[in-house]
């Protein structure tokens, strides 16, 4: 077989791998140059021991299929570098392996001389670590070990190592000086070693000692604490045999009152009975009073003023009283098992409320009224569109949901509705009060003094109810609306009416005793009436002023003084 045919496939492997091992062993250690004698040396073993530990610990961490391939690819470099590195410049390819090793084994071809024999040194005292029987077989020569025991062809790597004269037989290439210096060099080291190593014993033995006080020290606080924990363990238990016991009397007076809760509640059922047989007949009477109340008077409106607008001719008597039986009949009917009933009687209010409207809009535009007036019966009928609304929703509510909507919320409706109808009706006294006091002026011209005292006697005591009207409803009520500026209204339309007829008497011959004073009176009562509207605008805007209220009170009381004094002059 030809060189080239031995290098194109893999060694051989004997089916033993100490066979295997010894065959390696042979072609590494002839390889490097290595006899018997040399690697039983002391100084070969002591420069083994120290040179490339980091190498020697990955090969020692190989499993034994991995090193058995590694030692074999390397025994095949190492023919194929002897025998015929010329003609074969990589191992070649084999199909006995995965491709993942053969390109390993090209690569080898690639390491230069000194690393690849750094490689083959550390599979060579692997292969010593693993198979000892394989470096005793071994007894130098080239493949001796291998051609012992297999009869197999191995050509010479390397001559003998030579004999020298001190008896030390020298490794190729290295000198016995170096061999010398170097076992030296590793005696040293072992013996630092061995210093290291008592000097770590002493501090471990330090360590252990500190570690063993340390363990010593927390025995002692723990059971220290553990003494605490058993002293407190004992207390909770002692608390919780008190809290037991709380608990168990507890737990009796708690049954104890579970009982008596049952016998309240069986009473409170009977109570809740008759409760609503009471509310139901408070109900009924509660309706009757309103009813009453209506027929004696809408919105808190006395029945001598509703004579007043009655005689004015502003509103006919028919208009309140078709008003009156049309909210008696709605409320008899949100009452009655037809709720459904309840829409005619809407439609009899709405007809009312349009009728009262017209009235009041017919008297504002026949009869001249301050813009303050007409402004506050605009706020007034808008106001009564707005409850009227509130009404019908309330009624349609209550008769699309089959009467199940309490029958207060039709009721609240009814007496909102009607409060503003009483305010309305309150205006319109208003406003027919001014403007007859205007009418007569503009009618007789100016008084005489006599005349005078008896017109102003007239509007005092219009002003002095005026002002308590006004005095009470800032008592009584926490906002003020289109009701408060009516009446302001009314004191400024009396107080004008006054200062203008007071103004022609003033001007006549017969006055003049009294024109001076008299006209600084009427100049200070128009200030007062001009300053008690600014103020009624504010509290209307600030409701929680007790400051404005105060002023308001100040004002009206200044306004009757001046009406007074001014009587008291004529008198004079």
């Amino acid at each position: 077989m030809s060189a080239s045919a031995t290098a194109a496939s893999p060694s051989p492997l004997p089916t033993n791998a100490e066979e295997s091992a010894t065959i390696q062993f042979a072609v590494i250690a002839s390889f490097l140059g290595f006899s018997a004698a040399t690697l039983a040396a002391p100084a070969t073993q002591a420069a083994v021991a120290a040179t490339r530990q980091s190498a020697k610990e990955k090969m020692q961490r190989l499993s034994k299929t991995q090193f058995a391939d590694l030692a074999t690819d390397v025994s095949d470099e190492i023919r194929r570098r002897v025998e015929n590195a010329a003609e074969v410049p990589f191992l070649p390819v084999s199909e006995a392996f995965l491709p993942k090793r053969n390109q390993a084994r090209q690569k080898l071809a690639t390491l230069p001389t000194p690393k690849f024999k750094e490689l083959a040194t550390d599979i060579f005292w692997d292969l010593e670590r693993r198979f000892p029987s394989a470096a005793e077989a071994y007894v130098g020569g080239p493949f001796a070990g291998a051609s012992g025991r297999k009869g197999s062809a191995a050509s010479s790597f390397a001559p003998p190592p030579q004999e020298k004269d001190n008896g030390v037989r020298a490794v190729e290439g290295v000198s016995p000086e170096t061999v010398e210096r170097l076992r030296s060099e590793y005696e040293n080291r072992i013996e630092a070693l061995q210093n290291r190593m008592v000097q770590m014993e002493k501090d471990f033995r330090t360590s252990k000692e500190e570690q063993q006080r340390s363990y010593e020290l927390v025995i002692t606080e723990q059971g220290a604490k553990l003494t605490e924990l058993e002293a407190a363990h004992t207390k909770l238990k002692d608390e919780h045999a008190k809290l037991q016991n709380k608990f168990d009397a507890l737990q009796d007076d708690y049954s104890t009152q579970q009982q008596i809760a049952s016998d309240i509640r069986t009473e409170a059922t009977s109570l809740l009975e008759e409760i609503k047989s009471l509310t139901q007949k408070n109900e009924e009477l509660t309706a009757q009073l309103n009813a009453k109340n209506r027929a004696n008077g809408i919105g808190g409106v006395n029945p001598e003023a509703l004579a007043a607008i009655h005689a004015s001719g502003v509103l006919d008597k028919s208009r309140l009283q078709a008003y009156y039986d049309a909210v008696d009949t709605l409320l008899q009917a949100s009452r009655s098992k037809t709720p459904t009933s309840v829409l005619v009687a809407m439609k009899a209010i709405v007809i009312s409320c349009k009728n009262i409207t017209e009235d009041a809009e017919l008297y504002e535009s026949n009869n001249p009224l301050a813009d303050n007036m007409r402004d506050a019966l605009e706020d007034t009928k808008n106001n009564l569109s707005v409850r009227l609304g509130e009404l019908m929703a309330a009624a349609k509510g209550h008769a699309t949901n089959y009467g199940s909507v309490p029958a207060g919320v039709l009721e609240g409706a009814v007496d909102g509705l009607t409060a503003v109808v009483g305010d309305l009706v309150r205006l319109l006294k208003d406003a027919v009060t001014s403007t007859s006091a205007v009418g007569n002026v503009a009618a007789g011209g100016a008084y005489d003094i006599d005349q005078l005292k008896d017109y102003l006697e007239k509007q005092t005591d219009l002003i002095v109810q005026a002002i308590q009207s006004l005095l009470n409803s800032m008592r009584q009520n926490q906002t003020f609306g289109p009701d408060f500026t009516a009446t302001v209204n009314q004191i400024i339309d009396i107080v004008a009416s006054i200062c203008q007829v007071s103004a022609g008497t003033m001007a006549k011959p017969s006055a003049a005793s009294v024109r001076q004073r008299g006209n600084e009176i009427l100049a200070d009562l128009k200030d007062s009436s001009s300053k008690i509207g600014e103020l009624g605008n504010a509290l209307v805007a600030s409701p929680g002023s007790k400051a404005l209220k105060q002023r308001i009170a100040s004002s009206s009381y200044e306004i009757a003084k001046f009406v007074k004094e001014l009587i008291g002059l004529i008198e004079q």
